[in-house]
């Protein structure tokens, strides 16, 4: 059995089928998740930096101190709502408290925009996936959290005498300033709130916060990172490094499937910039590789077309010099300072035959680079996204 957060020590999940969706055919996945803390947790949290932000986005950044746990659903966002909004939001927290006889809850929610939450049926859910703590486990709770998802999205590390273990969603609206995304991860290591959130920001810059799947940037994007001590290994400035490093394994896993899942993605694409002045350079380049139209539909249509790879990277203004540029597909030289020699038949079967495509480009400016994940732009994204409310 796969294992993610359920399989921390100290903490259990319940899961539950509210029907929070309306749709023509009843779903037959689960929608609503309950995380519980054996002892309360110091936790620490990532948001989204957009102006419009969710109501339980609103909610759980007012929280401090400790909390007992997440109440999560799938199926409406709770994004857009006023005060009715807020008011559901603090009365799922409430209800998973009450009903765990636990102190505060962390609320998430992902779904459709701009529809009040169906509360008879969320609370029916929470109660039932409360009754049904310590059943969730493997895939079950990444399953509730799911909503265009194709698969869900577990991962989990064993370091040196603690675990870290964590869930994900998202699959479209990922561009994560930070992705839709979720994500609720959790060790039994004992870190200090402070350490936990600075492994947590660093660890989320250069695994969520570098990819993108549509330029999108959602209003309920979080990232949740529980600490339930349960392994009494201490995480010092000391060890911080190892924490750091085992949590950054396990945000990367989840941030790659997610890329993997987008919508109607058929293909991950796998942007490197090398040879960067600056780590500054190197990211913007990145990014504006991996968010071209062009560059995405290309790849989809297996075209080696060198020319929309550094029109994107020249249109960051990052000041690469066009004379000193590489540009690579998987190990093929496209270009070097001018168009260089190479079969457009190899180049296409390469793209044809990989699962993920590598984009490398050396700006020979200096010694950083920078990775972002993408992938291909299909017909299948246009056609989910129409009907993504029907």
């Amino acid at each position: 059995m796969a294992k993610g957060i359920a399989e921390v020590p100290g903490i259990t999940c319940g899961v539950a089928r509210a029907g929070i969706k309306k749709t023509a055919k009843p779903q037959e996945r689960p929608d609503l998740l309950v995380v519980v803390t054996e002892e309360p947790a110091e936790f620490a949290a990532v948001y989204t930096t957009n102006d419009v932000k969710a109501a339980p986005v609103k909610v759980s950044m007012e929280l401090s101190g400790k909390v007992s746990g997440i109440v999560a659903n799938s199926g409406n966002a709770n994004a857009c709502t006023g005060e009715r909004g807020i008011k559901d939001a603090l009365e799922m927290a409430s209800l998973a408290s009450q009903l765990t006889g636990k102190g505060r809850f962390l609320v998430a929610s992902t779904g459709v925009i701009g529809e009040p939450l169906p509360m008879d049926r969320v609370r029916t859910g929470i109660a039932q996936a409360v009754a049904n703590l310590g059943k969730a486990q493997g895939e079950e709770p990444a399953r509730a959290i799911m909503t265009t998802d194709i698969f869900p999205k577990l991962a989990f590390k064993e370091s040196s005498g603690f675990v870290v273990g964590g869930i994900a969603k998202g699959a479209g609206m990922i561009d994560p300033a930070m992705a839709t995304m979720l994500s609720f991860v959790a060790t039994d290591a004992k870190v200090p709130k402070e350490l936990l959130q600075r492994a947590l920001k660093e660890a989320v810059e250069v695994t969520f916060n570098a990819i993108t799947v549509d330029g999108d940037m959602s209003t309920n994007d979080c990232v949740f990172l529980l600490s339930t001590g349960k392994s009494g290994v201490e995480i010092t400035e000391e060890n911080y490094s190892l924490f750091k490093v085992a949590l950054t394994e396990v945000l990367e896993k989840l941030a790659y499937q997610i890329v993997k899942d987008g919508e109607g993605a058929t293909k991950v694409i796998r942007v490197v910039v090398e040879g960067a002045e600056s780590p500054q350079q190197a990211r913007s380049v990145a990014r504006k590789v991996a968010l071209s139209p062009l560059v995405k539909t290309a790849v989809f249509g297996n075209d080696p077309n060198w020319g929309r790879v550094l029109a994107a990277a020249g249109s960051a203004g990052a000041g690469i010099v066009e004379e000193q540029t590489e540009l690579y597909f998987g190990s093929y030289l496209l270009f070097k300072g001018g168009r260089a020699e190479f079969s457009e038949e190899a180049v296409s079967n390469y793209m044809k035959e990989s699962q993920e495509v590598v984009i490398r480009l050396n700006l020979n400016l200096g010694s950083f680079s920078f990775t972002y994940l993408t992938c291909d732009l299909t017909y299948d994204y246009v056609r989910i996204n129409a009907e993504y409310r029907t």
